[in-house]
């Protein structure tokens, strides 16, 4: 939006009193035309005054699309004494009003200093034609007479930016046409002030040159010419009011400077104020973020203890678990290689039962061979001794039948059929001869294949007795070895169950050996100071923390190895059953009952239950069911964050209660 321009005038370096009135446009008396008069040349009618209707009066000046109307001098008291406030606001803070949030003093501050500077610019272009018309005035003879000084149209403009966002100018135009006629030391001047109409709402102060009617242009005024004392008795009366109204400037002044002092002093008490204020909220925001971060560190701290903890519980585990399966291994391998060498003795043993029993097949069959050896040889004897009784019978025979023949020769006949009968006897005598050499040949064969089956017989039997001997041998390094092998499952079985029993009662004493050093190293972390002397630093937070989380926080795992290690005094084990089922609603001997996510989220809800319940931790409370049915009703994919956000909110509820429990 464009600015709209200001006009004003002004006519003196002082300010007239408030009770100069000005005269309407009218003619004047004593008033007479002569030549040394000049005419208005602009209109057709022509305009008289005297110089007693020409009053000095003040500048009234119109701002146009200003926020409120300013009147000139001779207005008011309060508008007098805003006019004078010259360099006294020159003091003023540059941002003075400027603030973000500014308050309705600060807007008020920034309004003054406002008005302000634009009464002084207003002053001062006033006071610079002022000053020039009365150095004009004061220079001029008083001994000229009816001359005619024609002195030209003056005209100032001052601009000037608002204060505001929309820059607005302000143009002070003094037009005025003074025609001055000094007879006998007179100076005669008319000053008419006009008050503009066409606003209703910032009226327009022009100031102009008095003459007979309202000039808009270029005008020429004739005056006419008065004697010089009266003029000079008005002159000295204006100079005295002006060094009172200055002196009057000068204490309003004083006075405004004191309501400014005061001002700013209280502008400083509450910068000051609001300064404090600040630093205590930042002081508590950088308490509270140490405080978050104290907290974070001993989490952190806490998480990496635990984790490496579980690293070192890990790797011890897994140490044993790997010498455990070596010997499992080498135990296999062994028994692996029993059972490979049992099984070769089988199979030599098998083998060797084998050999025997073809040794014995043999035997036997060489024993019969033997036999029937024995048996052809006594059947081969006994047709020997038969063929040799044969041959004898035959001899004596032949001996018998050589006598008969020699005492009988009776007949040829018998004779002949004896000697066929011979022949065919010694055919048969000389065949039987020829078996029985071979019945002897083979009778001897047969004796040497005895004699060498009895070697070989006498072999066998010391092989098969050597057989049986490591038979024997192998039959009892086979029962060791069973024994053995029976002895190491034995030994492996109780290995394991030792393991077992090991591992049971390692899982029911690590919670309580882990929460037990948490508390005792919290102990420790207490007595340092008094003992030692050694103050507690933040480095030591996880272990009072951990302590304090051990102490006061719910653990199924540790209560309920309270249970199955027989911790808990006989007369307070049923009460002490009583309240775990309170807690975790599950007895101690069912436990593990839950899942992990279960079992924390139970931990937590056992905690809570524990805290009595105030006003304090309402809020908590509230988002902490929240969480809860969210964990129970919810997806199981964010369940692990979900309890990570319950214990945290079990966390701070502890901490407020117990911290507002110990303030009470």
């Amino acid at each position: 939006m464009a600015a709209k321009k200001k006009k004003a005038t002004a006519a003196s370096t002082s300010r007239l009193p408030a009770g100069t009135v000005s005269l309407p446009a009218s003619k004047v008396e004593d008033r007479t035309p002569s030549a040394e008069n000049e005419d208005l040349s602009l209109n057709p009618q022509k305009i008289e005054e005297t110089q007693e209707s020409w009053p000095l009066h003040g500048p009234m000046i119109e701002y146009e699309n200003c926020d409120e109307k300013c009147t000139g001098w001779g207005s008011d008291a309060d508008s007098e004494s805003e006019g004078f406030l010259d360099d006294d606001m020159d003091f003023l803070p540059t941002g003075w009003g400027k603030n973000k949030k500014q308050s309705s003093e600060d807007q008020e501050r920034a309004e003054i200093s406002r008005k302000a500077k634009m009464k002084k610019e207003k002053s001062q272009a006033s006071s610079a034609v002022l000053v020039a018309v009365v150095a004009a005035c004061r220079e001029e003879s008083p001994t000229v007479s009816d001359q005619n000084v024609e002195v030209s149209r003056t005209l100032v403009k001052l601009k000037k930016p608002c204060t505001n966002t929309e820059s607005t100018e302000t143009a002070l135009e003094i037009s005025g046409d003074i025609a001055e006629q000094f007879t006998r030391g007179s100076v005669i001047e008319d000053i008419k002030v006009i008050k503009s109409a066409t606003s209703l709402e910032n009226p327009c102060l022009v100031c102009a040159s008095r003459s007979s009617e309202i000039v808009t242009s270029n005008t020429t005024i004739q005056k006419s010419t008065v004697p010089d004392s009266k003029p000079s008795i008005k002159l000295m009366e204006k100079m005295a009011r002006q060094e009172r109204d200055l002196k009057s400037a000068k204490t309003q002044a004083g006075s405004l400077r004191a309501e400014i002092e005061v001002l700013n002093q209280k502008h400083r008490l509450e910068m000051q104020k609001q300064l404090d204020q600040l630093n205590e909220s930042h002081q508590k925001e950088m308490e509270a973020m140490k405080l978050d971060l104290e907290e974070a560190q001993a989490a952190r701290q806490k998480a990496s203890t635990d984790l490496r903890k579980v690293r070192e519980k890990n790797s011890a585990v897994r140490t044993e678990r790997r010498e455990l399966d070596l010997k499992l291994g080498a135990m296999n391998e062994e028994v692996v290689r029993l059972g490979e060498k049992i099984s070769n003795l089988e199979t030599q043993k098998n083998d060797a039962q084998v050999s025997a029993e073809s040794l014995f097949r043999a035997l036997r069959l060489a024993a019969q061979d033997v036999t029937d050896g024995r048996l052809k040889l006594d059947v081969v004897q006994e047709h020997s001794a038969t063929f040799q009784q044969q041959v004898r019978s035959l001899r004596v025979e032949n001996h018998r039948i050589r006598q008969e023949q020699s005492r009988t020769a009776s007949t040829s006949n018998r004779l002949q059929q004896l000697e066929t009968k011979y022949e065919n006897l010694k055919t048969d005598h000389y065949t039987l001869e020829d078996e029985h050499n071979e019945l002897q040949e083979d009778a001897a064969r047969y004796r040497r294949e005895r004699e060498e089956y009895k070697g070989e017989v006498e072999y066998y039997r010391k092989k098969r007795n050597a057989l049986r001997d490591e038979l024997e041998s192998v039959e009892a390094s086979l029962e060791k070895m069973t024994a053995k092998y029976a002895s190491i499952l034995s030994s492996r079985d109780a290995v394991r169950q030792n393991y077992q029993e090991l591992k049971k009662a390692h899982d029911i004493r690590e919670p309580l050996a882990k929460i037990g050093a948490d508390i005792r190293l919290r102990f420790l972390d207490q007595a340092r100071e008094t003992a030692l002397n050694i103050s507690r630093c933040e480095a030591d937070m996880a272990l009072r923390t951990n302590g304090n989380v051990a102490a006061h926080r719910g653990n199924a795992a540790v209560d309920a190895a309270l249970f199955k290690g027989k911790f808990i005094p006989e007369e307070y084990e049923e009460e002490a059953e009583e309240i775990f089922q309170k807690l975790y609603s599950h007895g101690s001997s069912d436990y593990p009952y839950y899942d992990r996510i279960s079992e924390r989220q139970k931990d937590c809800e056992a905690t809570l239950s524990t805290i009595k319940e105030s006003s304090v931790s309402a809020t908590l409370r509230v988002e902490w069911r929240v969480v809860w049915n969210r964990i129970l009703h919810g997806p199981a994919n964010k369940n692990r964050v979900l309890i990570e956000e319950l214990e945290r909110l079990t966390d701070e509820i502890v901490d407020l209660e117990r911290s507002s429990r110990r303030r009470r």
